[in-house]
């Protein structure tokens, strides 16, 4: 590592994060064996005007731009200047990629080992209270002119950076850093490696927070671990803002995705954190109908925005409702186009469903036809009752269950794989009760109609079906 050469960069831009960001200033000094070798002090036509509060905070304005050098005009001598050296900035993730897009503008390939000054000084100087360039020179007797300009920063940078190489002579802390392995370079500034590795790589929710601990952003994954490191590696202003705030990532283990999938649409309802989209309310849902038609049969229909006197179940997305009644059709033998899955008035013809009850062909009398409705509404009378639907635990020893009070969310809780379970009480201790949402309806309405092999529970009913109204269907 002695005779690595270090290019300490900084860039001065026109604003924005580091999307459609462009360089107005750069300076490159180049360290070898804790010397200077090579400097490169340019400022950058952008190419576009330079915002007021830009202009204020680096005091570069329009009129100094106007005769300098576009990057494109000078990519070849960066390029050449920073070959063979390792690409080392404060805060590198913002210098790196806002260059690195300069370079792809310009048509070359630019790619550098890198290391950020903010993550070194905290693992070789601990404890002080900010690790802006500004405050950590203050903090450690580091002579800072001219802030905000490309110079002056690369100069307060190259004096912080040599005094990490003092504090680390045997290279073993930067090596670790430059370890391909190491996700050091794409860690968040304020974020400790440490903690990024203590990240389960099982299922749950996690939660992006700031240095007063208020979620920034809630997400749910399979990995959390995985998940969270495709954050860092995301290249986008907003992205880059959320990471730039972030100081702690926390998370909550949940086994399953549905179940992570319910505490994020739950969480994200109780924070409001500021880097998420905000959930819009969902689309009316469609509603699944019945009605006694001309023939004399029990009918089918899908209806988003009619009020209808029998409404047996709703569905979020006209795929779920169709999954849902295919499905019906074929275990009740039932005709497709009295079940709103095709519009024509000849006799059924599915793409998928080849087998139907014959009562489009008049090879089967009404009421036979209404008894193999009557055994479908009883299904569905049934779908919607109070049960536990079981899905992974956070352990082999232990399940995840979800809670449906009368067909709603109601909570969720977690039980050892081998318990027996009949009735809410059997439950009751290990339950966490959660009110109910358009979300997590739409949820689990799409996991029942959509997943194979759900395991569920049936518990003890809670209301009573009118039965009888079956006889008036069938008589």
């Amino acid at each position: 590592m002695e005779e690595a050469k270090f290019a300490i960069i900084d860039v001065e831009t026109t604003g924005g994060g580091i999307k459609d960001n462009k360089i107005t200033e750069i300076c490159i000094i180049v360290l070898q064996n804790g010397e200077e070798v090579n400097r490169f002090v340019s400022l950058i036509n952008p190419q576009r005007d330079i915002p007021y509060y830009i202009e204020k905070l680096t005091g570069i304005n329009d009129a100094m731009v106007a005769h300098a050098p576009r990057f494109e005009e000078v990519a070849s001598a960066i390029n050449e200047v920073t070959r063979d050296c390792i690409f080392v900035a404060h805060n590198v993730g913002f210098d790196y990629n806002v260059v690195r897009s300069e370079f792809e503008s310009a048509g070359i390939d630019f790619n550098r080992k890198r290391l950020c000054t903010v993550r070194l000084s905290k693992k070789l100087i601990p404890g002080l209270f900010s690790y802006s360039l500004g405050n950590l020179c203050t903090s450690i007797n580091i002579p800072h002119r001219d802030r905000h300009r490309a110079q002056g920063d690369t100069e307060a940078t190259v004096l912080l950076f040599k005094r990490c190489l003092e504090l680390d002579p045997d290279y073993d802390v930067i090596s670790g850093f430059l370890n391909r392995n190491s996700k050091e370079s794409y860690l968040p500034p304020h974020f400790k490696s440490s903690d990024f590795e203590n990240l389960p790589t099982t299922a749950g929710v996690y939660f992006f927070k700031d240095k007063k601990g208020t979620p920034l952003y809630i997400g749910k994954a399979i990995n959390i671990q995985k998940r969270v490191l495709s954050h860092f590696r995301e290249k986008s202003n907003r992205k880059y803002a959320l990471l730039q705030d972030t100081h702690t990532i926390d998370y909550e283990r949940t086994g399953s995705e549905l179940l992570a999938l319910l505490r994020e649409a739950e969480l994200i309802l109780k924070y409001y954190p500021k880097f998420n989209k905000a959930q819009k309310n969902p689309a009316k849902p469609y509603k699944l109908t019945s009605y006694l038609n001309k023939k004399g049969i029990h009918q089918f229909a899908l209806h988003k925005n009619k009020i209808a006197p029998v409404s047996w179940m709703q569905f979020y997305t006209r795929e779920e409702a169709i999954f849902f009644l295919e499905s019906i059709c074929e275990t009740y033998n039932l005709c497709p186009k009295y079940c709103s899955l095709q519009q024509n008035n000849g006799e059924c013809n599915h793409y998928k469903i080849k087998d139907c009850s014959g009562f489009c062909k008049e090879e089967i009398d009404p009421v036979t036809y209404n008894k193999r409705v009557a055994e479908a509404f009883e299904f569905i009378s049934t779908y919607d009752d109070s049960c536990l639907i079981l899905t992974e635990g956070r352990t082999t020893e232990e399940k995840s269950f979800i809670y449906l009070k009368q067909g709603k969310y109601a909570g969720y809780g977690f039980i050892e794989s081998t318990e027996n379970i009949t009735k809410v009480e059997d439950f009751t201790n290990q339950l966490i009760p959660q009110k109910s949402s358009a979300y997590a309806d739409r949820i689990i309405s799409r996991y029942l109609t959509m997943s194979a092999n759900i395991e569920k529970i049936q518990l003890q009913k809670e209301a009573v079906f009118e039965y009888d109204i079956f006889e008036r269907w069938v008589s």
